[in-house]
């Protein structure tokens, strides 16, 4: 990487240009070799819809979906920890703009090593192709999460148009480390997976800034004998999540299995969740104010601070018990309701769903509610897909749609 005669007395961090050799080790890492960014990752800007929802992000081909349901539930976390945001419906296009430069600068000061972070900037409005990547990247080297949001604010306009998923992912890349991110993984893999989709590795380099291949708490270790230090060591999230994530593919594997999601990313510090039904990826929120979740939880509510979001349904779920009637679950104890504040849980509340994808402008509200009784979840197979993901973390919920299209 050579440094550009305009920028190395900045104040906002060391610019220099990208060289080839570099761009194709990140292609290395995202592809698996020296080519070009499939035409459906390399052609997708980071851009709002121009109606419905004002934050919502357009997707327009079929691969890079995990990247734009990851942007877009930190988008949406930004809006929901500000006080001061006007309800998403009313939102003008500048409060947008600013919680995309949050969520980007969140996401790519999450990634760093040590006290460095990467913003990479294209020169064109079109990716370059590998073979002529040489010179066409600025990357601004950052010190302070302050200097990424105001290296993420100067390229902004770069951002929402291509090839802004490309460049995030170089941003990402170099703040983590190609080696490291390479390291991360379990075994070797690919960012973008053969089918052209996100792999998981990419999804939580995303989520929490670590390119680890599972979903589950911590580390496992799986072969060798019990009570030695043999086997292979797989490595899931390390700590409580900024945003969430639910997969479908915990609801078709057995309870138990590595594929089974753990409190880190089902218990998130924002109400927001990524999903991820079979390779498509979208996203789901709790509408209204959500607290930062990272401060202490008040006496009896859950000691991971969930504040007792949907705690009720799993408890019975786990506990293999019925269903406790209504009236036992608005005492203000820690089964209550109480998200954004203490309130009684009123046997229903509602969750906010958008696909970056789909045809519809606006998110599709969906009412979860106790299933009467003691009865057991629906066979997955007779559930439409998006409701199985939701049963993952709502083991004893029935899902309302409201009237709404049931998406399959």
């Amino acid at each position: 990487m050579r440094p550009t005669s305009a920028a190395l007395g900045s104040k906002k961090g060391f610019t220099k240009e990208l060289d080839k050799e570099v761009i194709s080790s990140m292609h290395k890492t995202l592809l698996g070799g020296e080519r070009d960014l499939p035409p459906a990752w390399g052609s997708q800007g980071l851009t709002f819809r121009e109606q419905g929802m004002r934050c919502g992000l357009t997707q327009h081909e079929g691969g890079p979906c995990g990247v734009l349901a990851a942007v877009q539930a930190f988008v949406l976390r930004e809006l929901l920890l500000d006080e001061n945001a006007p309800p998403l419906a009313e939102l003008p296009p500048e409060a947008a703009g600013e919680a995309l430069i949050g969520a980007l600068a969140h996401i790519i000061w999450s990634a760093r090593m040590g006290r460095l972070a990467n913003v990479v900037v294209c020169k064109r409005p079109t990716l370059p192709s590998l073979r002529e990547s040489a010179g066409e990247f600025i990357c601004t080297e950052c010190k302070s999460a302050d200097d990424v949001a105001a290296a993420v604010r100067a390229g902004i306009g770069a951002f929402m148009r291509a090839p802004g998923v490309a460049m995030l992912l170089y941003s990402l890349l170099l703040t983590r480390g190609i080696a490291m991110v390479q390291r991360d993984a379990d075994f070797p893999a690919t960012l973008i997976a053969p089918n052209g989709y996100c792999a998981q590795e990419l999804v939580n380099l995303l989520l929490y800034g670590r390119a680890h291949s599972n979903v589950f708490d911590g580390e496992q270790t799986v072969g060798g004998e019990a009570g030695t230090a043999e086997g292979c060591r797989l490595r899931g999230t390390p700590r409580r999540s900024p945003v969430g994530f639910l997969t479908l593919f915990e609801r078709q594997g057995e309870p138990g299995s590595l594929l089974q999601v753990g409190s880190h990313l089902k218990r998130p510090c924002c109400a927001v969740f990524v999903l991820q039904s079979e390779s498509h990826y979208s996203v789901l929120w709790a509408p209204g104010a959500a607290p930062d979740l990272e401060m202490p939880s008040e006496e009896g509510a859950p000691a991971d601070g969930m504040e007792g979001y949907g705690d009720d349904f799993e408890a019975d779920a786990e506990d293999g018990g019925g269903a406790p009637g209504l009236d036992e679950l608005g005492d203000g104890s820690a089964s209550a309701f109480r998200w954004g504040g203490p309130a009684p849980f009123d046997g229903a509340f509602d969750l906010m769903y958008f696909d970056q994808m789909a045809e519809a402008t606006e998110p599709v509200r969906l009412t979860l509610r106790r299933r009467p009784g003691d009865t057991a979840p629906p066979d997955a197979h007779l559930v439409p897909p998006l409701e199985n993901v939701l049963l993952t973390r709502w083991p004893a919920a029935a899902v309302d749609w409201n009237g709404h299209d049931v998406i399959l």
